[in-house]
């Protein structure tokens, strides 16, 4: 089985003043263990290189804080495999350790399982950047080592990691390798093959018991799987960056901005009005975009939310928070795939967007004057 994936670090990173920056990130994974349950501990840290060469002890932050943030995926109930144990790692346990409510200890033999959203990866640096997992020599079906007949399945993938649900888009390969823009999360699922396998062999022994996984600003595809930039909506009257930051609250660490909002009277209240910001990492607004304009009121029964992108931008995806406070917010550490509300351009007009929500759905006995706090995500091309 493989029951213990300790995560090491490795690093290249370029400079020598006095903050150092991101430049290569590089982790290895231990195996250990039988049988064919699953416990994974991932862990990562912070290094530098200065020109003269030496070694140097660094500090390693527990992983939700470290620059390739590491944590269980938000608002997944396949989160509940995740941990950060003693030494701030994080840990994928999917053995007879952590048993699942209805009694399960472990993946079965001579089987393809799915795990969606394990657990999440975060870009806590201060450069986009992209990761993988380095595939040299890694695990597959072999039919012809195997008793019975396993042909389907020759040459298949014994372990995979993909983004999501997406389980067709791997992070396995360079080739594969996935997009993160600074301020940026995604989460990942695990996928296990156990074909002509039974309790007492290892799905790792191939690799000598390790992975790497690699997080580079120098991204090995030529263009990244995720198209667009990341967008945020920020308060537009004499709009302040330094207000209303997500990475203000506790727990997040991602650039962007939670709004405010008063539910008025009725109908004839005027909007509030706030910019859509694309590329504003570290809530810079002069590294940044304004490309949309959105419109927020509500008539005392529905919240409206209406996007309006400029013309030579558009909309691929939004996801919205609404709530009374930000302690979800806080919990979900801002993570746009666990808003409740959320679409795609292929459900509306990519130039424009309406959000309509009961205000009942948010919290019921609502009334004027009570606030609501809204924040808004979007990518855009």
């Amino acid at each position: 089985m493989f029951s213990s994936l300790q995560v090491y670090a490795r690093s290249n990173l370029a400079g020598c003043a006095s903050k150092p920056h991101m430049k290569r990130r590089t982790f290895i994974a231990g195996v250990g263990g039988s049988g064919i349950g699953a416990s994974m501990l991932i862990g990562s840290g912070a290094f530098s290189r200065i020109e003269s060469q030496r070694r140097v002890k660094i500090e390693v932050a527990k992983d939700p804080h470290a620059y390739l943030g590491l944590d269980g995926c938000p608002d997944s109930p396949n989160a509940s495999y995740t941990n950060i144990d003693e030494s701030g790692h994080l840990e994928v346990d999917m053995s007879s350790e952590n048993p699942t409510d209805a009694g399960g200890e472990g993946i079965n033999s001579d089987s393809r399982t799915w795990f969606d959203n394990v657990f999440q990866i975060c870009n806590q640096g201060k450069q986009d950047i992209c990761v993988w997992i380095d595939d040299e020599n890694w695990p597959k079906v072999d039919d012809g080592e195997l008793e019975g007949d396993y042909s389907e399945y020759d040459g298949d993938l014994r372990v995979d990691f993909y983004v999501g649900d997406n389980r067709e888009q791997s992070i396995l390969g360079s080739e594969n390798a996935f997009f993160l823009g600074v301020g940026e999360c995604i989460c990942i699922g695990i996928h296990t093959n156990t074909k002509g396998l039974s309790d007492s062999e290892q799905l790792l022994s191939d690799l000598g018991d390790e992975i790497v996984i690699h997080a580079d600003e120098d991204c090995p595809v030529d263009e990244p799987p995720v198209s667009g930039q990341t967008a945020w909506a920020i308060l537009n009257d004499e709009p302040d960056p330094d207000e209303n930051r997500l990475n203000s609250l506790t727990n997040i660490s991602k650039w962007g901005w939670f709004m405010p909002y008063d539910i008025s009277s009725g109908s004839d209240t005027d909007p509030v009005l706030a910019e859509f910001y694309a590329g504003a990492g570290r809530n810079n607004l002069n590294a940044g975009t304004d490309v949309g304009d959105v419109e927020i009121s509500d008539d005392g029964d529905d919240l409206v939310v209406d996007i309006e992108m400029d013309p030579e931008f558009t909309l691929t995806e939004s996801q919205l928070y609404v709530d009374t406070d930000t302690d979800r917010l806080r919990q979900i550490k801002a993570a746009p795939g666990a808003f409740d509300y959320k679409n795609t351009s292929d459900e509306y007009d990519p130039g424009a967007m309406q959000y309509t929500i009961p205000l009942d759905d948010v919290r019921e006995n609502l009334s004027e004057g009570d606030e609501l706090i809204i924040a808004l995500h979007g990518v855009v091309e």
